[in-house]
């Protein structure tokens, strides 16, 4: 592809004639992933700047570099500079693939809770359809019958747009549901995404170790919405929605607002029954009873997530009838309020919930069937937002009997340190609780209290099969382990 091509969507500009037509077979931003013909785009991380590798990118035989400063020591290949990388990477990579999303039903899905799961539900109603239809998300990555590694939530805009090229003209899939995360929307990783329709979930304790205040992660969650094309469907039961639906309307946005308690959403259910196995609701779009759904797992929470993913497949003109049976036909998604079946009948739930009121969702579901007690087993993850931890120790113990307060993914952090600004928040509430750091022998310590009529909860990791410990990922799974325990160990 031509130079020019590439950069006729960033605000670098070719001075020469040789420079229009240099010929450009790739585009890099690692410098150990750079091949000849590259393009190279010099990004600013976290933990070092691209700008320090443009000269082993060069050497490495890249053909140009873009950069948001002229990098030292490049001395035979023209440097563009650009205000922001980021938005150039996002650009270059768009229009190398040929903008491949612009050929797709797009569905955004973004807020602090809830994502997963809608996009999952999307994928069933889209197959319900007839249709196949690519997920990104925190799971995984899934298109073409293959399921990916997924290392981000929202991986970098180069990624995005190859996987979009695979999904759609490698394989043929012409719709995708995708997770996108407020880092992503900050780092201009979607800039250059067509979405079409797009959903807001909720907003609530997260990632202050990425954004200046709740105002800025509002404002980048927002930012998904300002590029949707087509209709966004707003969770108004959530304060930030409502602001979100009154504000994108005022900007002449295409809006239909969701929810389940405010009488004024426009997409609504009404509950009929609901049990250990799931709610069956009226859904209601408009003054139009639709008729019922049968959620096929418990809890408010995922009728939320089912009226907000009904809500965007209907705004996307998909028919009911494939609403219907994609919704009923879907039995959860892994480590989301999963049970782990076991010969001894013990109840144990999995959960991903990682801030404080995903793990109150969870737990208030749970306190729905539980005869006896709630122990729960939790920890928060380290080198992250540590305001979030009092809060989620508040969560646990409001709602539990029992808690067992253990490490999560401490990373590059103290456990003890963790665990220590976990504590105030159990504290608060007087439930009892032990400190137990080792995640295992803390799910051992939960099976051993238990008795009939009580349910374990073992939340923060769900679908995750590591434990990052320093800078080491190592095997470990909450679902496996707590098996193991009861049936080998007990």
């Amino acid at each position: 592809m031509k130079l020019a091509e590439l950069l006729a969507d960033t605000d670098a500009v070719c001075s020469t004639e040789s420079e229009k037509n240099m010929e450009i077979t790739g585009i890099s931003y690692d410098s150990r992933r750079t091949k000849p013909g590259d393009l190279f785009v010099c990004i600013r991380g976290f933990q070092s700047d691209g700008h320090a590798f443009a000269r082993a990118a060069e050497e490495a035989g890249a053909a140009a570099i873009i950069a948001e400063r002229i990098p030292d020591g490049i001395e035979k290949i023209p440097v563009f500079t650009v205000k922001d990388s980021r938005k150039a990477l996002s650009a270059v990579s768009a229009d190398f693939f040929g903008r491949p999303s612009d050929d797709m039903l797009v569905f955004g899905v973004t807020g602090t809770n809830g994502k997963t799961t809608i996009s999952y539900l999307l994928k069933s109603i889209v197959n319900a359809w007839g249709k196949e239809c690519g997920v990104l998300g925190t799971i995984a990555y899934v298109y073409g019958g293959q399921s990916f590694e997924s290392v981000n939530t929202t991986p970098e805009s180069f990624e995005l747009q190859r996987m979009f090229d695979e999904m759609h003209r490698r394989y043929g899939t012409d719709v995708c549901a995708m997770e996108v995360s407020s880092h992503s929307l900050a780092l201009s990783r979607t800039d250059d995404i067509s979405f079409d329709c797009s959903i807001f979930t909720n907003l609530t304790e997260d990632h202050m170790d990425f954004h200046r205040d709740f105002e800025d992660y509002y404002q980048a969650k927002k930012k998904l919405f300002l590029q949707t094309s087509g209709e966004s469907v707003i969770n108004i039961d959530d304060r930030y929605g409502r602001r979100l639906s009154e504000e994108l309307q005022a900007e002449g946005k295409s809006v239909k607002t969701c929810g389940i308690h405010e009488e004024d959403a426009w997409y609504r259910a009404e509950i009929l029954e609901k049990s250990v196995n799931g709610t069956l609701v009226k859904f209601r779009s408009g003054t139009e009873l639709r008729g019922e759904l049968n959620i096929r797992t418990p809890g408010m929470f995922s009728v939320e997530n089912a009226v907000g993913a009904a809500g965007a497949a209907l705004s996307a003109g998909i028919p009911w009838e494939a609403v219907k049976t994609g919704i009923e036909s879907s039995r959860g998604v892994a480590g989301r309020f999963e049970s782990v079946e076991n010969s001894r009948q013990i109840p144990v739930i999995v959960d991903y919930a990682h801030t404080p009121d995903a793990l109150e969702n969870v737990l208030k579901t749970a306190r729905e069937f539980t005869e006896k007690r709630i122990i729960t087993v939790f920890g928060c993850g380290g080198d992250r937002d540590r305001a979030k931890r009092p809060l989620m120790g508040e969560a646990a113990g409001r709602y539990s009997d029992y808690c067992i307060v253990t490490s999560d993914n401490p990373r590059t952090e103290d456990p003890e340190a963790i665990l220590a600004d976990i504590i105030p928040g159990v504290e608060s509430t007087a439930c009892e609780y032990t400190v137990i750091e080792d995640r295992r022998r803390a799910i051992k310590k939960a099976v051993t209290e238990y008795r009939p009529g009580d349910v374990i909860i073992i939340a923060g990791k769900g679908h995750e099969d590591y434990q990052i410990i320093g800078t080491v990922k190592q095997h470990f799974d909450d679902r496996e382990t707590a098996l193991q325990i009861i049936e080998q160990e007990i």
